[in-house]
């Protein structure tokens, strides 16, 4: 059975609409949260986030990258679907094949297709968390 090692978490805004955050264009990328957690040998931490945003021009593709000290260990890209709409955006990673130790966990955002055309702001919330699992 599982034993919780660790967890921590990263709450930049707790609500919707509670921040206006333009997010920039690749290769420049927001950092919208971080937190350090201690890992063991053989386990696994679970990481789930939560960000909501906000259309403000065309249809941006906003590319959340997590890192694991400085290496990308999961990204996923998501589409806005309207101008002015806000869209929750949520997904989860579970990281494994790490040493035990205590890492830095960071949550990147960025726009990839063009600035010119299209353009969105983070509104909240922005919640980032893990749980270190042996």
């Amino acid at each position: 059975m599982a034993q919780i090692l660790d967890f921590n978490k990263s709450i930049t805004a707790s609500f919707s609409q509670s921040i206006s955050i333009p997010v920039v264009a690749s290769p420049s990328s927001n950092t919208l949260a971080q937190f350090g957690l201690t890992t063991g040998t053989g386990g696994n931490v679970w990481l789930d986030a939560s960000v909501g945003t906000q259309t403000t021009l065309g249809s941006p593709d906003l590319l959340f990258t997590i890192l694991r000290g400085s290496t990308t260990i999961f990204s996923i890209t998501a589409s806005a679907l309207s101008i002015n709409q806000f869209d929750p955006i949520s997904f989860s990673f579970v990281d494994s094949n790490f040493t035990a130790g205590y890492f830095a966990y960071t949550l990147t955002v960025s726009q990839v297709n063009s600035a010119v055309l299209n353009s969105a702001n983070l509104v909240g919330p922005v919640l980032f968390s893990g749980l270190s699992l042996v």
